[in-house]
C-alpha cells in the first residue's frame, strides 16, 4: 500500500545551519476543529509526501501553523483520491469555491492583515453560501450575505460592505473578469465608504468613574490608552523595549516578540507605524510597573503571554464602576485621545501623527465633533436669530 502520509516541518536557522524539526500537531477546538489562538504559531513551515520512494516537500507560504495544516490535509486527500482531484478542484470554469478560495489565498501577496481579512470574509461566505461552483455565484447573492452579515452577524454596514467586496474580489480573479466586470461596483456602495464614522468618547464623570474602579495595572493600561491613544493590538502587544522612559517615547512598529514559550512576530495595522508621546504623569506609574515585570510583555497573562481580552477587561471595569458595558469600548478611548488633543492645542497634523493614520481625511471627523461642541458651548449655534 503507498505511504499517503504527510507531515509538517519547521525550518530553524541555527548558526547559518538549515534544520527541519517535525511538528507536532496541538490540541484542536471541539466545535470546529480549528487551533487554539495559543498554539497557532508563526514560522517557516513545509509540507511533506512520498511519491513512491522520493521524498518531496513543498513550502507553505502563509507562514502559519494553521495554513501548514490546512495544506497537509489537502495533499492528504489528494494522494488518498488521485482520480478526483481534478473533478474536486479542476482548472477550467468549474472551479469550487472552496478549492478557489484556497488557491487564491495561497497565491495572495501583500500584509498579512490584507491576508488574513480576504480570509476572513470568504469563509464566511462559503460557510454561509449554497453554491458548489465559483460560477454559481450571483449578485443576488453577495446582496444577501451583506444583509445576513448585519442582521445575524451584527456586522455594521460598513464592515458588510467591504466583506462583499472582498468576496466580489475573488469572484473576479477565480473567473478571470477585467475591471468593472465584477457582480458588484463598489461606486454603487460610495455613500458608505465615504460616510464618516460616528464618534463615541467618554465624558469626564465616566471616565472619573471608571478610573477609579481600576486595579493598579488597570489604572496604568487604561491610562496609557486615554493618554496616548493606541490601539487595542498595539498595547496588548506593547513590549518595555519599546517604551523610552527618558524621552517619554513609545515605539509602534513591526518586530519579533517573545510570546510566552515562543517567538511570534507582530505587525501593528498597514502603514500606522510611529512614536507616540505621552505625558510625564505616566512615568512613574511605568517605572513601578516596570519594577515588577516578570516578562517583556508590558500587560502579560498569567502565564506571560500576549493579552488578546482587554476588551473584556475594559468591560469588566464598567461594570464595577456601574456604567454600561455595551457602551464601554477601547475604540472610544481613542476618539476622547484625539478630541481631548484637539481642545487643548493640538493642530490636525499633530494628531494625525500621534494616532499615526496615513493621511488628513482619517480624522476630520474628530475636528467636526469639536467644532460643534464649540459652537454651542459658545452659544454661537443659539445667537443671531431673528425670530
Amino acid at each position: 500500500m503507498p505511504n499517503r502520509a504527510v507531515s509538517i516541518y519547521q525550518r530553524f536557522d541555527k548558526n547559518g545551519k538549515k534544520t527541519w524539526l517535525p511538528v507536532e500537531i496541538p490540541q484542536r477546538k471541539p466545535t470546529t476543529g480549528g487551533l487554539y489562538l495559543k498554539d497557532d504559531k508563526h514560522g517557516d513551515f513545509y509540507i511533506s509526501w512520498y511519491e513512491g520512494t522520493r521524498k518531496r516537500f513543498k513550502k507553505v507560504k502563509v507562514p502559519r501553523l494553521r495554513s501548514a495544516i490546512a495544506a497537509a490535509e489537502a495533499k492528504t486527500w489528494e494522494l488518498i483520491h488521485p482520480e478526483r482531484v481534478k473533478e474536486e478542484i479542476p482548472d477550467d470554469e468549474r472551479l469550487t469555491i472552496a478549492g478557489g478560495v484556497y488557491r487564491y489565498l495561497e497565491q495572495m501577496a501583500g500584509n498579512n492583515l490584507t491576508v488574513k481579512e480576504h480570509r476572513r470574509a470568504l469563509e464566511e461566505f462559503q460557510k454561509w453560501s449554497t453554491s458548489t461552483f465559483v460560477e454559481q455565484v450571483t449578485r443576488a447573492d453577495l446582496l444577501r450575505f451583506k444583509e445576513y452579515l448585519q442582521r445575524t452577524r451584527k456586522n455594521d454596514e460598513l464592515t458588510a460592505v467591504w466583506k462583499i467586496i472582498r468576496v466580489n474580489k475573488f469572484y473576479k480573479w477565480a473567473t478571470k473578469k477585467g475591471p468593472g466586470e465584477g457582480l458588484i461596483k463598489t461606486t454603487e456602495f460610495k455613500s458608505v465608504l465615504n460616510r464618516k464614522p460616528k464618534i463615541a468618547v467618554y465624558s469626564k464623570e465616566d471616565l472619573e468613574k471608571f478610573f477609579a474602579s481600576c486595579s493598579p495595572v488597570q489604572f496604568v493600561l487604561f491610562q496609557l490608552f486615554y493618554k496616548c491613544g493606541l490601539r487595542n493590538k498595539e498595547l496588548a502587544h506593547l513590549e518595555w523595549a519599546d517604551i523610552d522612559l527618558q524621552r517619554r517615547e513609545i515605539d509602534i512598529r513591526r518586530k519579533f516578540l517573545q510570546n510566552g514559550d515562543e517567538k511570534k512576530t507582530w505587525a501593528p495595522k498597514h502603514g500606522s507605524e510611529g512614536v507616540v508621546v505621552f505625558p510625564a504623569s505616566l512615568v512613574p506609574l511605568l517605572e513601578d510597573l516596570k519594577k515588577k515585570a516578570k516578562c517583556n510583555v508590558v500587560f502579560p497573562t498569567r502565564n506571560g503571554r500576549v493579552n488578546i481580552k482587554l476588551l473584556d477587561q475594559c468591560k469588566l471595569v464598567a461594570r464595577r464602576a456601574g456604567l454600561d458595558e455595551m457602551k464601554a469600548k477601547i475604540k472610544s478611548f481613542r476618539a476622547t485621545f484625539a478630541t481631548n488633543r484637539l481642545r487643548s492645542g493640538y493642530d490636525l497634523a499633530t494628531v494625525r501623527e500621534q494616532l499615526r493614520h496615513r493621511d488628513l481625511k482619517s480624522i476630520e471627523h474628530y475636528l467636526d465633533y469639536v467644532k460643534n461642541e464649540e459652537l454651542i458651548a459658545t452659544g454661537k449655534v443659539d445667537s443671531g436669530w431673528d425670530v
